[in-house]
């Protein structure tokens, strides 16, 4: 399971979910992109999907109950047309107003569910993982930032987004302290992605510039970079497709399949534990 993550100013998160799960499925890896982000879902339509039925808020609905089972989640996960590499997808919701329907019990039993179901899931959450709403109000209400920071601890990998500009940078080093201590994953569990790398937005070799800042004031020693390639992410989003239909030569492509294989490794061997991970256990 792989969670994309990153703090408020559009540093990309839902572009960089749709192009992973592309990737993974480009793979050959049976994909599952899940949208639950509880403030402004957008897989569904930057993918021309419909979200009038929320797949994901369904899928919660049903783990609630314990109904939750493989034929419901073919039921519930659509795949996009025309997708080169298909992949399924579990659209968010489509109202905010709708976000007390993701709470973390429902969350978490989806999450299992779907992760037997297939051989990755991205899930792209909210940029928010505040809890102060637990000042204001009883102690059983459910917390709108519940769903991500659910999906966040539940996570094998998580993909931390970062803009690079002289805005996003300082706003992703203070959120990313709140996230490690928030999650308090595996230090190698979080990846951090530096998005949009431009030198008009940085100024000389923006990869050394950005590269030295989130060592000297995050610890932060091996961030991946994707360049900005405008053209590209249009293309995508006016067609409603990945990166990798969309733009399949573009660099900033080429950087997300490069990402895509080290966060989920396909050679001989990792395809021979995934096997081996599925077949059930003999005997006792």
């Amino acid at each position: 399971m792989v969670a994309v993550w990153g703090p408020h100013g559009a540093p990309g998160r839902t572009s960089l979910a749709i192009a992973l799960a592309a990737e993974f499925a480009a793979a050959g890896l049976r994909t599952v992109l899940a949208d639950a982000d509880t403030h402004a879902a957008s897989v569904a339509p930057a993918l021309g999907l419909l979200d009038e039925a929320p797949g994901f808020a369904a899928a919660c609905r049903l783990a609630g109950i314990g109904g939750l089972d493989d034929a419901q989640l073919e039921r519930l996960a659509v795949t996009p047309r025309g997708l080169r590499h298909p992949f399924r997808v579990l659209t968010g919701i489509g109202r905010p107003a709708r976000w007390p329907e993701l709470g973390p019990e429902r969350v978490a039993g989806a999450i299992s569910a779907i992760r037997q179901w297939c051989e990755v899931l991205v899930v792209d959450v909210a940029a928010s993982l505040e809890q102060d709403d637990e000042l204001a109000s009883d102690l059983a209400a459910p917390r709108r930032n519940a769903a991500g920071v659910e999906a966040l601890r539940t996570a094998d990998r998580i993909v931390a987004v970062a803009s690079a500009d002289p805005v996003g940078i300082p706003r992703f080093l203070r959120d990313h302290a709140e996230l490690l201590d928030l999650v308090q994953p595996d230090p190698e569990g979080v990846t951090v992605v530096v998005n949009k790398l431009r030198q008009g937005a940085i100024g000389l070799n923006p990869a050394g510039q950005v590269r030295q800042t989130l060592a000297r004031f995050g610890g932060i020693d091996r961030p991946a970079f994707v360049p900005w390639d405008a053209a590209a992410f249009d293309a995508a989003l006016l067609g409603a497709r990945p990166l990798a239909d969309a733009a399949p030569r573009s660099p900033a492509r080429t950087a997300v399949r490069e990402l895509a294989a080290m966060l989920v490794p396909t050679g001989a061997d990792a395809g021979a534990r995934r096997r081996r991970a599925r077949e059930p256990t003999s005997g006792g």
